[in-house]
């Protein structure tokens, strides 16, 4: 018999130097990928904001073309979530709704739909000029304009054309907030 062979010949487990390499192998990773994740998850969260927009005003457009009325897509801009948007049937009694207005019997109720920005907690509507746009209930055309949204990194933009089309862009240099850039998954300009 050798006596320098090891009596165990199948050893299991890990030392404490291996353990404490391993351990600070993950570390690093995580370090490394947490900011990539957070930045992918500020892109998603705006992405979700303008594609639901985006959504809601064709509702609108459609909405006024099938029920032969006009349709007013309201909105209140705000910072980090504290705006919304709502769409209603425009009468000579409401000529826009209040997005935030909560009372169905109320007069200006958005009776179609009322999205508030609190969903999207980390997204900014940013000011425009108009905040109120009808969709005529023969073409459904609509007087052009656009709205912006943007988080701490980026600005994208939903914008429609008086034909009714409906597109998200990234806003020109001159448009865009300041401090921001252009969302990348994005590729047209406005």
């Amino acid at each position: 018999m050798n006596k320098h062979l090891p009596t165990k010949m199948n050893e299991t487990g890990f030392t404490a130097l291996e353990l404490l390499i391993t351990i600070t192998i993950a570390g690093i990773i995580a370090t490394l990928a947490i900011p990539s994740y957070q930045d992918m998850l500020e892109r998603n969260r705006l992405k979700q904001a303008l594609e639901s927009l985006k959504g809601d005003l064709k509702l609108a457009r459609t909405e006024a073309l099938k029920r032969h009325q006009p349709i007013v897509v309201s909105r209140t801009t705000g910072n980090q979530g504290a705006w919304c948007y709502g769409l209603a049937i425009r009468t000579p009694a409401k000529a826009n709704c209040d997005c935030e207005q909560p009372d169905i019997s109320a007069n200006d109720f958005c009776d179609i739909k009322r999205i508030l920005g609190n969903d999207f907690e980390h997204i900014t509507m940013e000011p425009a000029g108009i905040n109120n746009n009808t969709f005529n209930p023969r073409r459904g055309t609509v007087a052009a304009g656009g709205v912006t949204f943007s988080t701490a990194k980026y600005a994208a933009r939903v914008v429609f054309a008086d034909t009714g089309r409906i597109r998200i862009c990234i806003p020109q240099s001159a448009n865009i907030p300041s401090g921001k850039v252009g969302l990348p998954s994005v590729t047209a300009n406005c």
